[in-house]
């Protein structure tokens, strides 16, 4: 009876103190969030945290490919060897801190969500952040006006510094929403990809262009899209020389802009080089 009666003590006590031990462990304030960066930006993620005391903060990034994280910081020590990568916090009472994570030098590879996690045997609390790169993408023309039976092309480009994954190139494509009622499938439709220096070019031509393939064109990139409007149609002689003047601006634009990214580029390596070598 005795020691029956201990067992009830002894659970009733261990209930309380677990209790006690989940009432104050530290709590994720930072609710889950997208956040977008260009390309070779520095990102900035962020995780305010209460009653932290002597837990730590952890970092993860999450791999779609194998469905599991891998940690990247615990506390303010390091696990990875990219020196782009830096841990800070700052305190702003005796409970709240603010967890911060900065990637330098973005690249396409730094896309995905992240993790800010604190855990022990008993409980774990996490918050996920979602990052997305945008890189430099230009479509054009934006507008064209042509007479029925014209070949059409519409040049796409994405500008990245390492289009050695085939993933990337991938995920660059063509939708088309057509101007007909009847929503005719376009057919004589062929589109080519081509790279050139940092850049990636899908072309689109139409071969003899119908007015069933007027309509709205849209070059996609993941979550970015540039959209080309088409018009095939009789007495477009008018419509064309202006197109032709949209046309001349988008190539120069598109020339400057090239020049601009590869100054940019160029300039971003050796800045790395010069201050994480």
């Amino acid at each position: 009876m005795m020691m029956f009666q201990f067992k009830q003590i002894f659970l009733f006590i261990l209930m309380i103190k677990l209790s006690t031990t989940e009432d104050h462990f530290p709590r994720v304030l930072t609710k889950t969030y997208n956040q977008t960066w260009n390309l070779s930006s520095t990102a900035i993620l962020t995780c305010h945290v209460r009653n932290l005391g002597e837990h730590h903060v952890t970092w993860f990034k999450f791999d779609p490919l194998t469905s599991s994280s891998y940690p990247l910081a615990v506390g303010k020590e390091l696990f990875t060897t990219d020196k782009r990568f830096s841990i800070s916090s700052y305190s702003t009472s005796t409970k709240d801190s603010h967890w911060t994570l900065e990637i330098y030098q973005l690249n396409p590879f730094d896309e995905g969500t992240y993790l800010c996690k604190i855990a022990n045997r008993r409980a774990s609390v996490s918050v996920a952040i979602h990052l997305h790169i945008q890189i430099p993408m230009i479509l054009f023309p934006s507008y064209l006006y042509v007479e029925p039976g014209t070949n059409v092309k519409l040049n796409c480009s994405i500008f990245i510094d390492n289009l050695n994954n085939e993933s990337l190139l991938s995920n660059l494509n063509w939708h088309f929403v057509s101007n007909q009622f009847n929503k005719t499938k376009p057919d004589d439709v062929h589109i080519r990809k081509k790279l050139l220096n940092n850049g990636l070019t899908s072309s689109l031509m139409i071969h003899h262009a119908q007015p069933y393939h007027s309509g709205i064109w849209t070059c996609v990139y993941k979550r970015q899209r540039r959209t080309t409007k088409l018009v095939v149609e009789k007495d477009a002689s008018k419509r064309q020389r202006i197109s032709a003047l949209l046309s001349n601006n988008s190539n120069r634009r598109f020339a400057s802009i090239h020049a601009l990214f590869l100054f940019h580029i160029f300039f971003l390596d050796y800045c790395n080089k010069l201050f994480f070598v």
